[in-house]
Formats: C-alpha cells, structure tokens, sequence
C-alpha cells in the first residue's frame, strides 16, 4: 500500500513539475495532472482538496526537509575570509545548495512560478540560518552598527536567494560546487570588486 502510494506521489509530483513548466500554475488544471499523471481524477482527490494544497504540500515538503537537513548540519565556521587567497565554502552553504540541487525542479517551478509566498517562507530559513550562525559564532545576532540590522539581514539573504534564483532560471545552469564557489566570492567582493572597476565609473551615463 505504502509502495503504491509512493508511486502515486511521484506520478503526480512529476506531472505538477511538467505542467508548470508549460502551463505555469494559474492555468494548471486538475485535469492536466490526472491526465499527465495517468491517474484517476478520484486518486488525486483522495490525496488532494485541490492544486493549492498540492502546492502548499509541495511547499511544506521542500521546506520542512531543508529545514531538517539543516538543524542537523549547522556549524560555526561563518568566518572571516580573504578573497585573494581562495574561500572555504561554509558547510551550511553546501548543505543549503546540495538540497536545491537534488530537488532542482521542483523548486524552480515553486520559486519561478507561484508568487512570493514560497519565496518569503524561503528567506525566512535562510534569516533563521544567519542568526543561528551569528549566535555560534559571536553570541549575538547583531551586525555592523553603520546600518539597522533589519536592512543588513535583507541585504545578505536577498543576495542568497536572488542567485540562487537565477540560478534556477538559467537554460544551462552551472553544476552545484561552481554555484557554491560563486555564492562564496559574492560575500567578500564589493561591487566595485565584482564589476572589475576601482574608484568610479568611467563614462557618464547618457539619457
């Protein structure tokens, strides 16, 4: 039984997968993923009210399981590094992106494809994962005193979440460890750093 429900599952998480990938989740219907899923529409129901709480399954899985995988893999190396010299990845960040990876599109279609709701539940994670970080490491989750700590946070965990965003958006997206490496750089190089200039600009901006 517990097989057979398994493979009910899969049917029906792949098809969710597909059909937003071509119909995105406004027009998804239930008959596209009974259809896709070779499943009968009484099947879904017995699992499932409607595509929004197939959603919020989706959703309550992605996130409860990385939350899981997290609280079993915090560490305190959030550190200090020097650009120059190479950076060691910290361990959450692996752990954090290993998880994307494995459950890449599922993900991009939640993260793509369904507002902001999935998206806010995600920065909430990674906020809990920076203060516990801060905690381990200083004993406080205060940043720097030349900006409130409520925009310091936005700063770091909108950068996170908007590259991995892209990330999932890309048409060839780069392998795991290279997205880990650059996460890692972004966290030490200024903008003037990554746009590869010193003082200023060049050339003024022509309207």
């Amino acid at each position: 039984m517990l097989e057979r429900q398994t493979k009910t599952g899969d049917k029906i998480k792949k098809a969710f997968i597909n059909l937003m990938k071509t119909k995105g989740f406004e027009h998804l219907t239930i008959s596209d993923i009974t259809s896709q899923a070779q499943i009968n529409r009484s099947t879904f129901y017995a699992h499932y009210e409607d595509k929004y709480a197939l959603e919020k399954h989706f959703e309550d899985s992605i996130l409860n399981e990385l939350s899981e995988t997290l609280n079993k893999n915090l560490s305190s190396t959030m550190k200090y590094q020097n650009v120059n010299d190479g950076v060691e990845a910290y361990p959450v960040i692996n752990t954090i992106m290993d998880y994307v990876n494995s459950e890449f599109d599922l993900v991009k279609a939640l993260m793509l494809s369904t507002g902001t709701t999935f998206e806010m539940r995600v920065k909430n994670v990674l906020r809990q994962v920076i203060d516990q970080g801060l905690y381990l490491k200083k004993g406080n989750d205060k940043m720097v005193n030349q900006i409130p700590n409520d925009y310091a946070y936005e700063i770091i965990v909108s950068g996170l979440l908007d590259t991995i965003k892209y990330w999932l958006s890309k048409d060839e997206p780069e392998d795991v460890d290279t997205i880990v490496d650059i996460i890692m750089k972004t966290r030490y190089l200024s903008p003037y750093d990554l746009l590869g200039v010193d003082n200023q600009f060049g050339n003024a901006i022509k309207v």
